[in-house]
């Protein structure tokens, strides 16, 4: 007589294949998942990134604009005229090739006294200080003939309100 054992088939795998299948499908689909969201994520950063620096150039634009172009308040009475009528404003807007303003241009003076200047809620305070002075050293102006006046020039973006803001100066003939 033989005895008989019953022993498990090592070969019977029927089943498995299909658990091992959708145990790869779901990490798949996890994993690309997760790669969409990052790359949209980072499109978006990237965007951001984009109009933010396009915004600073626009505003940029605006204050060579100013120094360049916008010449009004370099040559009229806003320079020659009394600190406090000098004080009150030049403004502008710097366009592109089809009209669109991209920035507002604001000129003020710079007075011991001033604090609050501007109308908007960006760029408001000047730092005070003497709105006529000798000419710097190495400009080549002499402070026997010359003296400077300070300005400050304030540009807006129109998009966002981005603003930048310079101190220039300009000099004049001692009277």
């Amino acid at each position: 007589m033989t005895k008989s054992y019953f022993i498990p088939s090592l070969n019977d795998e029927e089943g498995i294949v299909t658990i091992v299948s959708l145990m790869v499908l779901v990490i798949l689909t996890i994993a690309g998942i997760a790669a969409v969201t990052i790359a949209n994520n980072e499109t978006s950063i990237v965007r951001n990134e984009q109009i933010a620096v396009d915004t600073f150039y626009s505003t940029e634009t605006g204050i060579n604009d100013a120094l360049v172009n916008y010449t009004d308040w370099l040559t009229d009475d806003f320079l020659t005229e009394s600190v406090t009528v000098a004080g009150d404003e030049f403004d502008a807007a710097t366009t592109v090739d089809d009209g669109d303003p991209v920035a507002t241009i604001q000129v003020r003076c710079i007075e011991d006294s001033q604090t609050e200047v501007f109308d908007g809620d960006v760029g408001d305070e000047i730092p005070a200080m003497s709105h006529t002075a000798s000419p710097p050293s190495g400009s080549g102006y002499s402070a026997k003939y010359f003296q400077i006046r300070r300005y400050s020039i304030t540009s807006t973006s129109t998009s966002d309100g981005t603003a930048v803001q310079i101190g220039a100066w300009k000099v004049f003939n001692k009277s």
